[in-house]
């Protein structure tokens, strides 16, 4: 028996959303540790802004961290929105709630890693940004 058109459709759609997810897994490994990503932003700074100090390295490395979390969660939201959740906005809020949960609960079991609620809260306002982003744009066209 093989699939309609209409499931494999649905199949389809999930593929960059998986894809995306993979990516937002890949990040919550000690691989992207603080510690880690210091070894390349923290050089990146002391360029781009000769004379920074210690303390702002550090203060603009934290910045640079948790708009990737606001970020990963916003073109998560995105791609549900626009693919296999499209016309479900509040289900595709939802799953990045839930992804961002247990994403922070992998990082528990991940070397250089801690589990944040306000990471949880920081990735949900980036998908929630997202949907108030798609209807203004939604409301423009």
């Amino acid at each position: 028996m093989t699939p309609d058109a209409s499931s494999e459709a649905t199949l389809y759609e999930w593929v960059p959303v998986l894809i995306w997810g993979a990516v937002i897994f890949t990040l919550s490994t000690s691989a992207f540790s603080a510690m880690n990503t210091a070894r390349i932003i923290d050089p990146m700074l002391r360029f781009l802004i000769p004379g920074i100090s210690g303390p702002a390295v550090g203060v603009v490395h934290a910045l640079i961290r948790k708009t990737a979390h606001f970020t990963e969660y916003c073109i998560l939201f995105w791609l549900l929105i626009r693919g296999p959740m499209a016309g479900r906005p509040y289900l595709a809020l939802l799953l990045c709630v839930i992804y961002a949960m247990l994403d922070e609960g992998h990082q528990v079991f991940v070397p250089g890693r801690t589990a944040s609620l306000y990471d949880v809260a920081l990735d949900s306002t980036g998908a929630l940004f997202s949907r108030f982003l798609d209807a203004a744009v939604q409301e423009l066209s």
